[in-house]
Parts: structure tokens; C-alpha cells; sequence
């Protein structure tokens, strides 16, 4: 008799509760439902619809692509700023000693004297708009028995600021213009080598000048020139060192009032004067070059200015010539300043210069004073254009 094995019985899966499943059934009706919708959605955008946003179109060659490393962004900058800047620098040195033993019978005068001369000139050109400043300075001193002496001192600052009427036709070369010029000395000075009296110091004496008016520049590179008018312009000097006696006060130009008397120095409260009228200044400033290598050069610097108080010479109170409160009064006559400078360079630090100065003001001398001045010594010069 055959025996019959009987198959294992699996297990049966656990079935879900029903409302598990009820709850899948839906969501899977919800799913079909948005997919059918889906299919039957139509466009709303037809065939004749405008678009809200336009869309930007992008013309074939208008995008830069050029690509600027630095080295080239740096001479960019130095090529737009050489453009519009012109720089002029240059300072000289000259030094000359002159000692003698003991047994040397002719002369005996030991001496060592030195003198430093610099200027630096930069103009500055923006579409309409221009300015100009100058710096000249000369510092010399001497040493002769045991004591030391200051024959050159010198600081001017000189500032034109302008702004074109036109950038073509007649006009130009004509701008409208502000201009301020300040003189002075940077240091104590001695009335000579022997008397120690303090005869001058920084803004003792110091003048000061501004003006409003219009300015010409010379369209030819080979005249180039600049002339100021100033119409309206004040004139100031200030004595600011109470050291700076009474006689010496009146020979910068400063007059004494009633009680004061020369020498006594009875009016330190009398320390400036000012004066109000118009003002010219006339500019030229030109390098010529010689030779193969342009080494040999030539250099003509001159400055002219006249200032004339006819604003103050109005408003006196009393008449040129008439009695005051301090006598017979002067009619005001126009001041004159003329400088002129000729460097010779035979060769690159080498210099060779010649320098005279006229100036008239009846307020200190009813004579024109003249100054003459010849050195030689060892220069350095930039010039960036």
C-alpha cells in the first residue's frame, strides 16, 4: 500500500485592514483623475497672442569680448593720465669752498657757500576745465668768519584755475579764471653779515594776491604763453614778525601812522595792508633742443605781473596830495614784477643759469629795483611730455 506524503501547508500572507485599503483605492482614483484632466488641457496662448515681456535681442558684434590683463589696464591709466596731466620738475645744487692755511699771506677769508634751487610746474586739462600750479623756491647760504649768512631765499606759490567759454570757434582759447599767487621766504634773515637785526622771516615780510577775471592761451606750441586779467583783485602784505623795527616796516611799504616814529617801533598792531584793484600777469615758458640727441638744451622762463589800486584809490577819504591823518598822501601807482630765467644745459646734469628780477613799487622806492644772478652747478629735470 503506497503511503501518500502530504504537502506543507505555507503560511498565509497577513491581509491588510480593510480600511488601509480603502484609503489607497482613493488616492489611486484621485491620481488617474489630474492625469486625465492633463490630457484634455488646452493652450491659451494662440497663434495671433502678443507677449507681455519682451524679449532682449542681442545684435550680433555689440558684446566686447576683449579680454584686458592688468599690465595693459596699467598703461591705459598712465596713457589717460599723461593726456591730461603735464608735469615740469627740476632742482639744481651748487656748492663752492674756499679755504686758506695760516701762512698764506694774499687772503685769508675762508668761505663755503651752497644754494639749492627747485620748481615744479603741473597744469591739469579735464574737457573745459583746467588748472595750474606752481612752486619755485631758492634756499643760499654763505660761511665766512665763523658765521653763517643767508643770501637767497625765495617761495612762490602760484595757483590759475579756468574754465573754457568755448570748445571751438573764436573763443577758444579764452576761460573764464580764478588766480591766488603767494610770495614769501622760508627762514629767519639778518640784515647782514655783521648786524644780527632780523630783517625778514617767513610771511614777514608775505604777499598775498587773488583775482577774478579771464585768461588767453596761446593756441601755437611755439609761443606758449598765458595771459591773466584779473579786473577785480586784492593786494595783501602781512608783517606778521614783531621782531621787524618800524624803518624796515616802512620800506616794505607799510605806513607809519601818526605817533609812530621811524625806528621806535610804535605800531606792531600795524602788520598788513591791503589793496583792491586790478591785476595782469603775463606767462612764458619754452625749452629749445639742440643736437643729434636733443642732450644740448636751452631753456627761457619769464613771468611779468602788474597790479594797479584804483579800488583803493576810490574809496580814500581824502584826495591824492591833500592832508589826512597822516599828511600829504601819494597817488597809488601800479606795481611791476618782471622775472626772467635762461638755463643752459650743455649736458644732461649740468646747468648754466642766468636770472634777473625788475620790480617797482613806489610804495617802498620811487626807483626801479634790479637783481642779477649767474650760477653754475649740477641739475636734475623731468619733464613728462
Amino acid at each position: 500500500m503506497r503511503s501518500i506524503t502530504p504537502k506543507p501547508i505555507s503560511p498565509s500572507r497577513p491581509q491588510p485592514p480593510q480600511w488601509l485599503r480603502l484609503i489607497c483605492l482613493s488616492f489611486l482614483l484621485l491620481a488617474a483623475t489630474d492625469r486625465a484632466s492633463a490630457q484634455f488641457s488646452l493652450n491659451t496662448i494662440g497663434r495671433n497672442a502678443e507677449l507681455a515681456v519682451p524679449l532682449p535681442i542681442v545684435v550680433p558684434g555689440s558684446i566686447d569680448a576683449r579680454v584686458v590683463n592688468p599690465t595693459e589696464a596699467r598703461q591705459l591709466r598712465r596713457a589717460l593720465w599723461r593726456d591730461r596731466n603735464s608735469v615740469d620738475f627740476k632742482v639744481s645744487l651748487t656748492g663752492v669752498a674756499n679755504r686758506f692755511s695760516k701762512s698764506w699771506t694774499t687772503n685769508n677769508e675762508n668761505s663755503v657757500s651752497g644754494e639749492l634751487v627747485a620748481y615744479y610746474y603741473h597744469t591739469r586739462t579735464r574737457n573745459r576745465f583746467s588748472w595750474q600750479f606752481k612752486f619755485d623756491g631758492i634756499y643760499g647760504v654763505n660761511f665766512i668768519d665763523e658765521a653763517w649768512f643767508k643770501n637767497q631765499d625765495m617761495l612762490k606759490l602760484y595757483y590759475l584755475g579756468s574754465w573754457k567759454m568755448r570748445q571751438d570757434k573764436i573763443m577758444r582759447q579764452w576761460a573764464y579764471s580764478f588766480s591766488a599767487s603767494f610770495s614769501s621766504q622760508f627762514a629767519e634773515g639778518r640784515a647782514s653779515r655783521t648786524d644780527r637785526t632780523v630783517w625778514s622771516n617767513f610771511m614777514a615780510p608775505g604777499m598775498l594776491n587773488a583775482g577774478v577775471g579771464f585768461t588767453f592761451t596761446s593756441p601755437d606750441p611755439k609761443l606758449p604763453f598765458i595771459v591773466t586779467l584779473d579786473p577785480v583783485s586784492g593786494n595783501g602784505l602781512f608783517v606778521l614778525d614783531d621782531r621787524i623795527d618800524d624803518d624796515r616796516r616802512k620800506k616794505l611799504g607799510i605806513s607809519l601812522p601818526d605817533d609812530a616814529v621811524v625806528g621806535g617801533h610804535n605800531y606792531v598792531s600795524h602788520r598788513y595792508k591791503f589793496e583792491g584793484g586790478s591785476n595782469i600777469n603775463v606767462a612764458f615758458n619754452r625749452t629749445f633742443a639742440f643736437g643729434r640727441g636733443g642732450n644740448f638744451t636751452l631753456q627761457y622762463n619769464t613771468t611779468l605781473s602788474s597790479f594797479y589800486g584804483w579800488i583803493t584809490q576810490v574809496g580814500r577819504h581824502s584826495a591824492p596830495g591833500g592832508s589826512g591823518s597822516g599828511g600829504a598822501v601819494e597817488a597809488i601807482m601800479p606795481t611791476m614784477s618782471w622775472t626772467n630765467v635762461v638755463s643752459i644745459n650743455p649736458w644732461r646734469f649740468v646747468t648754466l643759469e642766468f636770472r634777473t628780477t625788475a620790480l617797482y613799487d613806489r610804495s617802498q622806492v620811487d626807483k626801479l629795483q634790479m637783481q642779477y644772478y649767474l650760477r653754475v652747478g649740477l641739475t636734475y629735470r623731468y619733464k613728462n611730455r
